[in-house]
């Protein structure tokens, strides 16, 4: 997208996402903007870079909703060795205690965002 020639050669439907991400082109708000050059620019980003595979959005939206949640009760002095013992990998993690009891909700991510 920092390219002026690629951004010329998308599709008109797309000239108000461009002037969008033209004001900012650093903010994390231009994913709509990404999205929708992923949707209708297809054509223009196969030629830009030919030979790597073009994604389909909604497609990755339902890997994004799978979700491989596991709890783990422990007491607040077993909680390093048992996060210690987690496979590598991006995780999202949840933590409730209650007095010396701790309950961990670990979502393991499998797409690397």
């Amino acid at each position: 997208m920092s390219d002026p020639k690629f951004r010329q050669s998308l599709p008109p439907v797309l000239k108000e996402d461009i002037q969008k991400y033209e004001q900012n082109p650093s903010c994390t708000c231009n994913l709509s903007v990404y999205r929708n050059v992923l949707k209708h620019g297809v054509e223009q980003i196969k030629a830009y870079f030919p030979g790597q595979p073009v994604v389909d959005p909604d497609k990755e939206l339902a890997k994004l909703a799978e979700n491989n949640f596991s709890v783990i009760n422990c007491k607040a002095t077993d909680l390093e060795d048992l996060l210690k013992k987690l496979p590598p990998g991006r995780k999202q993690i949840a933590l409730a205690r209650y007095q010396d009891e701790i309950t961990i909700v670990v979502n393991e991510l499998d797409l690397i965002f």
